[in-house]
């Protein structure tokens, strides 16, 4: 089988943590309400902050309303109107310990749904659901090569999800196209 790519597994600390958990259920804070985060605030590399002030990722995404968070090697997705404004920049009204708890959670749960789905021949979508990208080949203990319509594609399981639409990758259709075409180039044998 084809090596993953390293591509796509850059992508999953960058842009491409959209929608590679559940959104976070972000907890009430007793203590009168901050300000929302002003909408130029929430801007890809700006760090994000708990309830405490503490650094507790970054953003990788802005798009439609929701706001895709890097966490560790994970992300969640929240509304943007979940982060209010603090000195130190966008924050979460949660402590990092929850947070960082229901991301673990979140994986786990993920993780045994992704080995459920993938199987050989199932179609694998675009982080919107709205784009088949592919279909799975073969699977190994880390990565699913998949048939694509430029050729085979090794994508790692840490891409992967499962949607209300099936099994689906953190990239959107463009961000997939992209990713495989500069990977294909940069596997070219140079003239």
């Amino acid at each position: 089988m084809k090596k993953p790519f390293g591509f796509i597994a850059s992508l999953c600390l960058a842009g491409a943590v959209v929608y590679a958990g559940p959104a976070l259920a972000v907890q009430a804070n007793p203590a009168p309400t901050p300000a929302p985060a002003p909408t130029a605030s929430l801007t890809p590399g700006t760090n994000v902050h708990d309830s405490a002030g503490e650094v507790v990722g970054k953003i990788a995404q802005v798009e439609g309303g929701k706001v895709a968070v890097a966490v560790g090697d994970r992300g969640i997705v929240v509304p943007a109107n979940a982060f209010v404004q603090t000195p130190k920049g966008p924050a979460l009204n949660v402590t990092k310990a929850k947070l960082l708890a229901s991301v673990a959670q979140a994986a786990k749960e993920n993780d045994a749904a992704v080995g459920a789905a993938l199987k050989v021949g199932a179609d694998v979508r675009s982080a919107g659901g709205s784009a088949v990208l592919g279909q799975v080949k073969a699977v190994a203990a880390d990565s699913a090569l998949l048939t694509t319509g430029a050729g085979d594609v090794t994508v790692p399981r840490s891409v992967l999800f499962v949607s209300n639409a099936g099994l689906a990758t953190t990239l959107s259709a463009q961000q997939f196209a992209t990713a495989v075409a500069q990977s294909k180039a940069a596997a070219a044998p140079a003239n």
